[in-house]
């Protein structure tokens, strides 16, 4: 037998409301905490002769640590700030600002969803450094909270087909090289 309509109505609205008012607190970090972690991706043992050197990583050495410093309350003003750190050639990003995308708060893009139960939240933001190898060009921020209290980030910058060493300093000082990184940070002591 089933429920009738409206309680029907009720269990999705009710189920609407608990899976879309999360509350964001619990990402703040404390006074001298940041989120850290390292990028993704080995070394392909083809990579010495002309093969990919990652297929999930592009212009970030395999020893880059992501910093995020977090702020959920200024989600649309001042979420936050990336710096990377452990690259052999310039910092990627220093303190760099995490841009809100108005137009997002009014698209369906802002409920980006990725597959899998284990992400409370994604959000997507624009990065314009003004220093480093991506300095001038426009980048893209996906933060996903997941439920374990630790942030996902992938940046990404170009098409992804610029595939440059990232230890070739002199590369990656023209500014044309892609970057694709995926990085899990988790709570650390500054």
């Amino acid at each position: 037998m089933r429920p009738p309509r409206p309680i029907l109505a009720l269990a999705a609205t009710l189920t609407a409301l608990a899976l879309g008012c999360t509350d964001l607190g619990e990402y703040a970090l404390n006074e001298g905490e940041v989120y850290r972690g390292a990028v993704l991706g080995t070394r392909d043992p083809d990579c010495e002769s002309g093969g990919a050197c990652s297929f999930i990583r592009r212009g970030f050495a395999a020893e880059t640590e992501l910093d995020l410093d977090f702020v959920p309350e200024g989600l649309a003003s001042n979420p936050g700030t990336l710096s990377t750190r452990g690259e052999p050639c310039a910092p990627t990003f220093e303190d760099e600002p995490l841009l809100p995308i108005a137009p997002l708060a009014h698209d369906a893009l802002s409920e980006l969803d990725f597959p899998g139960g284990d992400r409370v939240r994604n959000l997507v933001y624009a990065l314009r450094p003004s220093r480093g190898p991506l300095a001038g060009r426009d980048a893209m921020a996906f933060i996903s909270l997941m439920r374990d209290g630790d942030v996902e980030v992938r940046i990404l910058a170009g098409s992804g087909t610029s595939d440059c060493d990232p230890e070739a300093c002199p590369a990656l000082a023209t500014g044309q090289c892609d970057f694709f990184g995926v990085f899990r940070l988790g709570r650390e002591e500054l």
